[in-house]
């Protein structure tokens, strides 16, 4: 909201503020308009040399006032109205606007609360033409201190401001139904902090620049979970992913995916160690049965494809071609007695 950056202003007033260094005859109520040094006037009763009362300005400049004076100052209630197409409706001390009032910009924003030194200070609503709000604390015309954003589209973010932005602890609810609670840097999520989905699932660790980003804990509504590192919002680096069902990655994943190195363990005990790419068995790599089978070789989309030696629980071992997870090609069968046949293999079976 850059416009929230903008809210300081201050009203500087050259005219018809100290009428007894130019008026000084003037000693009783005896003039109802004033021409100023700028080439305005002022209407209104003059007391011991100066405005007091109910008064209507109009400045060289173009700027209007009318309210009250007192000893030749704005003090009280007044409007004043800029040439520029603002606006202000308010309190007014020692010649300045101070106190509660309702200031409105040229551009179409608006702000509703307390003023000193020409500036919002304190409690507070700034609403901007396009509906975004904040309510809160401000300090020398912007938000500063504790204060909560309600944007257009239904997000609500509150926390410590600075700087017109959320820095430190803070929480956002979405319009979405999700919910961030944790650090906030430059108004984006930056350091620890929980992020949780309306549909279910979640996310605890570390953030940067609004994205998961470090490492951290990612539950998802079907059950599944991940440990481990991320990067750019996605699981990316080492970490752990188990599957509702009981199975399991530990490894090397990237973009999102099981990609370098890894294990693949498999709720019936089965598993997998070595390569992956794009979340599959890509690469060198060895499957382990839980009977105490085990392939080697290379393996591609997940299955065996290529050379590979297989040793079997019997204490057999193959050595030859695989296609799709079958033998397919030449190969070697070396029974645990000793004895071998070689030859050709078609879908795991042995052509004679």
């Amino acid at each position: 909201m850059n416009s929230l950056k903008k809210l300081g202003f201050t009203i500087i007033l050259a005219s018809g503020l100290g009428l007894v260094s130019w008026q000084g005859q003037i000693q009783k109520a005896v003039a109802e308009v004033v021409t100023l040094p700028d080439g305005g006037k002022c209407e209104g009763q003059i007391s011991s040399g100066n405005l007091s009362g109910q008064v209507v300005c109009t400045y060289g400049n173009g700027d209007r006032y009318e309210g009250n004076f007192v000893d030749g100052k704005k003090q009280g209630r007044g409007v004043y109205t800029f040439a520029n197409g603002g606006r202000y409706e308010g309190e007014f001390q020692n010649n300045q606007i101070s106190g509660q009032g309702v200031r409105v910009y040229p551009n179409g924003d608006r702000y509703e609360g307390e003023f000193s030194n020409g500036q919002p200070n304190g409690q507070g609503v700034f609403i901007t033409k396009n509906g975004d709000r904040y309510q809160g604390e401000f300090r020398n015309g912007d938000p500063s201190g504790k204060g909560t954003f309600i944007y257009a589209n239904g997000d609500r973010c509150s926390g410590q401001i600075s700087n017109a932005q959320i820095n430190g602890q803070g929480e956002c609810n979405y319009s979405n139904g999700n919910r961030y609670q944790g650090e906030f840097r430059n108004g984006k999520p930056e350091g620890q902090g929980v992020y949780t989905f309306a549909k279910g699932g979640s996310y605890k660790g570390t953030f940067s620049d609004g994205q998961f980003h470090g490492t951290g804990v990612r539950e998802y509504a079907n059950g599944n979970r991940y440990e481990g590192e991320f990067r750019n919002g996605q699981p990316e680096g080492k970490g752990k992913y188990t599957f509702a069902d009981g199975s399991s990655y530990e490894g090397e994943m990237s973009q999102g995916e099981f990609a370098g190195t890894g294990i693949y363990r498999e709720a019936n005990g089965n598993r997998y160690e070595g390569e992956f790419s794009n979340g599959k068995f890509n690469g060198q790599g060895t499957y382990i049965f839980a009977n105490g089978d085990r392939c080697s070789g290379t393996f591609q989309d997940g299955q065996l494809n290529g050379e590979a030696v297989c040793d079997y629980a019997n204490g057999d071992t193959f050595r030859g071609e695989f296609r799709n997870g079958q033998k397919h090609g030449q190969g070697t069968h070396i029974f645990a007695d000793g004895t071998q046949v070689e030859g050709s293999w078609e879908n795991n079976e042995y052509q004679e």
